[in-house]
């Protein structure tokens, strides 16, 4: 039952024109970001040194700025958005248990937000070689370590996860996609940003926000840039593996509150 609700809901996504005008707006994005670069670069005010693996790290690291945004969307229009408009409850009528009905569409924001990095990294390369060849007509690709790209995806999408666990959450016990986005980027854009002004007096409370736990996951992502020293180890400020591990308990907590509030819910009226 799982798998088929699980395959309800992506063909139920691919169908919703907030996915598409998304995506259209996200590689609109990252192609003024490249264009803007390469256009500074041939005018002197930025310096040139490096290729498509230069884009492709300024690609990742402006799409971890957008990424709060996306995560905060995909979450609440694949979980929440029917709450108003009473169709999860037809589903439930139907004989879909409240678990499966969630774990699918958990599974189901997992899966589109993998696929919309994918697609991220697709345009990044892909215009940031057109960019390249119109502005400066050679597309350098000497340096851009190819085996590292896929563990880099996975970088980023693992440290999407309590993002989009937050974004679910909040939408269940709000029951409205605006509260799930909207208290999503609050917490990304804003409360992340000033927490960090309290390390001084609880240094562990920094160390362990969702937030430094991506920094940490992806400055491993400097291994797509060949000609990049290695990252030394004090600058580490855990193992990777003990960041994935950590990640990967906030995604579970989240989502298991989810799954009991979700399961106590009064969706009658």
């Amino acid at each position: 039952m799982l798998l088929r609700q699980i395959s309800i809901e992506i063909h139920k996504t691919l169908k919703h024109p907030a996915l598409w005008a998304g995506l259209g707006a996200l590689a609109f994005l990252l192609a003024c970001a490249i264009v803007i670069s390469h256009f500074q670069i041939m005018n002197g005010y930025e310096t040139g040194s490096g290729g498509l693996e230069t884009d492709l790290l300024n690609g990742l690291a402006f799409f971890n700025w957008l990424g709060i945004l996306v995560y905060a969307v995909i979450g609440s229009v694949i979980v929440v958005f029917d709450y108003t408009d009473r169709s999860m409850q037809l589903w439930l009528t139907h004989g879909v248990p409240r678990p499966v009905l969630l774990s699918a569409r958990l599974g189901t924001i997992l899966l589109f937000s993998l696929l919309t990095i994918c697609f991220a990294v697709a345009v990044v390369l892909g215009l940031g070689a057109v960019s390249r060849s119109l502005f400066f007509g050679v597309v350098e690709t000497s340096s851009l370590n190819l085996p590292a790209l896929l563990p880099a995806v996975l970088r980023v999408f693992w440290s999407s996860l309590p993002y989009l666990a937050l974004s679910v959450f909040l939408g269940v016990i709000s029951r409205s996609p605006f509260v799930a986005a909207g208290g999503t980027i609050l917490y990304g854009s804003v409360v992340e940003q000033f927490i960090p002004a309290l390390s001084a007096r609880a240094p562990w409370l920094t160390r362990y926000l969702p937030g430094s736990l991506s920094h940490a996951l992806q400055s491993h992502n400097s291994a797509l840039d060949l000609s990049a020293l290695p990252l030394p180890t004090e600058s580490m400020l855990m193992p990777e593996l003990q960041v994935v591990l950590l990640i990967g308990g906030i995604f579970l907590l989240l989502s298991v509150a989810s799954l009991i509030s979700f399961s106590r819910q009064d969706l009658g009226g």
